[in-house]
């Protein structure tokens, strides 16, 4: 195998990969790709895209003059979120109110904690 096979085998994943939410959105939900149009957008959307269409029946392809950095602009504009769990295995009752209240302030504080240590004020930090 040479080094181009190689690589083009690691496109191929990549844009396999890329193809399974798109068809978990559309394909998954009844939808024809073959009758809507690919938008691509990122550094390497333009690398991607036409395999990613043929790959999932799409005969249009639209490549948006600024898609090169509408993905870092959607990142500049987004809300920073920090998520944290923990399994239970409680049974929803009176009996265990205090404990899943318990559970819910502790996962609150390390929330807190964790973007207080990003520079954000509690002023700035909404919890839900």
């Amino acid at each position: 195998m040479t080094k181009e096979e190689v690589a083009m085998g690691y496109i191929a994943v990549a844009n396999e990969a890329m193809c399974r939410p798109i068809r978990a959105l559309t394909q998954g939900k009844g939808y024809d790709t073959s009758r809507h149009a690919l938008a691509c957008f990122g550094g390497a959307g333009g690398q991607h895209a036409c395999a990613i269409a043929r790959a999932l029946g799409m005969s249009t392809v639209i490549v948006h003059k600024y898609a090169g950095i509408l993905s870092a602009f959607g990142m500049a504009l987004a809300d920073v979120v920090h998520e944290e769990q923990v399994p239970a295995a409680l049974k929803f009752s009176e009996e265990s109110q205090a404990e899943i209240s318990k559970t819910v302030k502790d996962l609150e504080d390390k929330c807190r904690i964790k973007l207080k240590s990003q520079g954000f004020t509690d002023s700035q930090i909404k919890l839900e």
